[in-house]
């Protein structure tokens, strides 16, 4: 009897509705569970731009145009090494290494724990690395970039940057006499670092620029030096005296405001280095440089149909100069040659103490200027005090170049020749344009495919969150008011229906 109650409650509608229901639920419980498998494996194939979003106020794991350019240019792998434990790596590190991988196939990256193989970076360097420092490696070379280069703090005011050990030297310095230090701005240079890390490992071969020394030549500004190395060009001292030619890895040859001229020997290499091919970057100014003073290194300009127009350039235009008629604002060269093409002309240039730049007409050499004077510029030979500013009888005038660019017709050979030396120091980069013509210039001589990167980095400090007295009490009462009301509100219309039925 009871058996055959349970057989007849089993067969029942009711049992067999839940049953099936039962057996429903269980069916839409594992088709949920197979879509979001699905969905998983899928996202986790999407490239990182759009599964991980930059939402720093500075764009930090955003990449800048001109490393995206030089991450999908590259051809062979590339691997990273992040030196860390396993779980411990920068996040913003991480995050550009996935882009750099969505962008381009052979960029790769992993971590080495330093503590379970200690001997690991031995292979690559031989600098000791901190903790999340990065090794980039190629077929070619490798390339480490220390964690403490990705953090530098930038002088608001003239755009100067520092390393982070030395901000950390001249606070404790301020600190010291109770003061603080003030106007840095806190930046991650990493997206700069790491793209340039990935292009020197494949480069066939790394540019050198060479500085001349024997002559009182001015050393390269480590400003500038800098912004050289950040493009992968490597710089070393040249003296000539006991060499027999220029080097062969010489990409370009820096003579920056010598006070003495070079020799009758020395001038013969160069013009060796120049007949095959070999560029020239020349800085003087018109208080150290002059034809007769130096022979032989104006013979050499002449050699590119250049002469120069001795004594110092003084405006008469008044928009062409800044506070004194020889603090010259020169106008741009409208040749759309490099590195005239990639400069931004509304950006000023300031040169002081100029001497001229003349071209001689020589068949044999094509000249584009850089800088130019106005027509109502004049040079005095001889400047005093008393009348530098005043145009005498025997004053050369017209329109003067004070940077040019001469290059030998059917040959390769070039000579760029700047005549203010504050085209080279960065305490005169008051607008910009000093810098940035210079820095595009030892670019395109010494490699004019390459991509310049943008070295200054993005503002890495968190600002805080300033909301105003108005502000506040609208949030207030929207967070402990209104959202809290519309929760109960809904909570009664739902227990409201589920008591009706």
């Amino acid at each position: 009897m009871n058996q055959d109650n349970q057989e007849k409650k089993v067969k029942t509608p009711a049992n067999r509705r839940a049953l099936k229901i039962g057996s429903l639920t269980v069916t839409t419980t594992a088709v949920v569970i197979v879509i979001a498998v699905l969905v998983n494996l899928v996202v986790a194939e999407l490239p990182s731009n759009l599964t991980k979003f930059d939402a720093s106020v500075s764009g930090l794991y955003t990449l800048s145009e001109e490393s995206a350019e030089v991450i999908r240019g590259i051809g062979e792998d590339v691997h990273f090494y992040i030196l860390t434990e396993r779980g411990n790596e920068s996040m913003i590190v991480t995050q550009l290494l996935d882009r750099y991988k969505d962008l381009n196939s052979h960029i790769s990256w992993s971590t080495v724990d330093p503590a379970s193989n200690p001997l690991f970076a031995e292979q690559y360097t031989d600098k000791t690395l901190s903790d999340n420092s990065v090794i980039a490696v190629s077929g070619k070379r490798s390339y480490p970039v220390d964690y403490s280069e990705f953090t530098a703090y930038c002088y608001t005011a003239t755009g100067e940057l520092i390393s982070a050990e030395e901000y950390q030297y001249m606070s404790q310095y301020y600190s010291y006499y109770g003061q603080s230090l003030e106007g840095f701005e806190q930046q991650f240079l990493g997206d700069a670092k790491l793209a340039a890390a990935a292009d020197y490992v494949t480069r066939d071969s790394i540019p050198v620029l060479y500085t001349l020394v024997g002559h009182g030549e001015s050393a390269l500004d480590e400003t500038y030096k800098t912004y050289v190395d950040a493009q992968n060009i490597r710089t070393a001292e040249l003296s000539l005296l006991n060499l027999e030619a220029v080097p062969e890895d010489c990409a370009a040859l820096l003579v920056t405001n010598p006070t003495s001229d070079i020799t009758a020997d020395e001038l013969e290499l160069i013009r060796k280095y120049a007949k095959n091919g070999g560029k020239i970057l020349l800085v003087t100014g018109g208080t150290t440089y002059s034809s007769a003073k130096m022979p032989n290194l104006s013979a050499l300009c002449l050699d590119f149909g250049l002469e120069s127009a001795d004594g110092i350039v003084v405006e008469g235009d008044q928009n062409r100069y800044m506070m004194y008629p020889h603090m010259l604002v020169p106008n741009y060269g409208t040749s759309e040659t490099e590195p005239l093409a990639s400069l931004n002309r509304n950006t000023y240039a300031l040169l002081s103490y100029a001497h001229g730049i003349l071209a001689n007409g020589a068949g044999n050499v094509s000249v584009i200027p850089i800088f130019l004077t106005s027509s109502s510029a004049y040079a005095k030979k001889n400047p005093t005090n008393e009348n530098l500013f005043t145009k005498e009888d025997g004053d050369i005038s017209g329109v003067f170049y004070l940077g040019a660019i001469a290059s030998e017709v059917g040959g390769d050979g070039k000579l760029v020749w700047f005549s203010s030396a504050d085209i080279a120091d960065a305490k005169s980069d008051y607008f910009g344009g000093n810098s940035a013509t210079f820095l595009a210039t030892v670019n395109w001589l010494t490699d004019s495919s390459h991509a310049t990167l943008s070295l200054p980095g993005v503002a890495s400090q968190v600002e805080p969150l300033m909301v105003s007295a108005a502000d506040t009490g609208l949030w207030s009462v929207v967070l402990i008011g209104v959202i809290p009301l519309a929760v109960i509100a809904v909570g009664l219309v739902v227990w409201i229906r589920r008591r009706r039925k």
